[in-house]
């Protein structure tokens, strides 16, 4: 499981250019009696942007009413339009995958984020607003989504690899859904036929 040390350092790394970064030991917040760390990022180049609170803790799962405890006094401090943007980044040791995604859905105080067992921090930061500006892999297949399925398919039904340039032109042509059922099938057919 990650440590605190690490989260914090994709934090920085993940900002940098995007974020302007604050340590909030500048200022009078209270703290917990945990492993945590207060960061205060605002948006780079915008003059009225406004801080978004994030609090890390690390601590066991049977501890984590500590960290709601800290969270509320933590809003209550804060100036009212900050308490919005308060958010919490907790890994929780022992934590189940259901014991995560109940926290997670309690958004009394802030919203939470648990990081999960065998997550790494930048698979963890994608799940939050510091998500990746572009998404990994090939951009060209995630925004042609025939062109995914069509190679997910070929992928696991090795069967179909001869079809798939005729499946694809034919499921973009302007013929009606009955002719491209047709033509599909007959291209099955053709193939079976010529073994």
């Amino acid at each position: 499981m990650m440590t605190l040390q690490q989260l914090a350092e994709a934090i920085r790394q993940r900002a940098e250019g995007r974020y302007e970064i604050q340590l909030a030991d500048e200022l009078e917040l209270p703290e917990v009696d945990q492993d945590s760390l207060i960061l205060r990022l605002k948006r780079a180049y915008l003059e009225k942007a406004g801080w978004r609170t994030v609090l890390l803790i690390e601590l066991p799962s049977q501890s984590a009413q500590a960290a709601h405890q800290w969270a509320a006094s933590v809003r209550d401090v804060l100036p009212e339009p900050e308490t919005s943007d308060l958010f919490m980044f907790m890994i929780l040791q022992d934590a189940s995958h259901d014991e995560a995604i109940r926290i997670e859905t309690d958004d009394r105080f802030c919203r939470k984020v648990v990081a999960r067992q065998q997550e790494a921090p930048n698979d963890f930061l994608d799940r939050t607003f510091l998500a990746a500006l572009e998404p990994p892999g090939n951009a060209e297949a995630l925004s042609d989504p025939l062109a995914a399925a069509l190679q997910a398919l070929s992928s696991t039904q090795s069967w179909t690899r001869d079809h798939i340039d005729v499946w694809k032109s034919e499921l973009l042509s302007t013929a009606s859904g009955a002719d491209v059922v047709r033509s599909l099938r007959a291209s099955i057919t053709r193939s079976e036929d010529q073994q």
